[in-house]
């Protein structure tokens, strides 16, 4: 009994510093941007940042890239499986407005996504896995 209550306070203090490290992310996010010049795009939740991802578009507010989101329908993850990962970060909207996004600016999108596979494989091996 007591050890399904000292699990059930433990989730819940994680439950508690989650929300506390999102609010500071939140906050650190919006004073980044703060000092950069956001440009619009057609899209509501999409933004670019001058110094942030290089200036490639992101989620408005969250620091994801677009590519990222793309990435991941492309891996198979369906959109609610998406906003899940980012637990909190992400809503359905942002990420079906990434998508779209990405539709509309599939040869952009694509060229991130080689520029950043290219830069994987040029990148030097020091550190194994195993």
């Amino acid at each position: 009994m007591t050890v399904q209550l000292d699990a059930q306070k433990v989730y819940g203090e994680l439950r508690d510093l989650r929300d506390e490290i999102q609010a500071l992310k939140s906050r650190i996010e919006s004073l980044i941007q703060a000092g950069r010049p956001t440009i619009r795009t057609e899209h509501p939740h999409i933004v670019r940042i001058e110094g942030v991802h290089g200036g490639r578009p992101t989620i408005r507010g969250t620091g994801v890239s677009v590519q990222t989101v793309v990435e991941q329908a492309l891996l198979g993850r369906s959109p609610q499986q998406i906003v899940e990962d980012f637990d909190g970060v992400l809503t359905l909207a942002q990420v079906y407005d990434a998508l779209s996004y990405g539709y509309e600016h599939e040869k952009e999108i694509e060229q991130y996504i080689g520029d950043n596979r290219e830069a994987l494989w040029k990148r030097p091996q020091t550190a194994s896995l195993s």
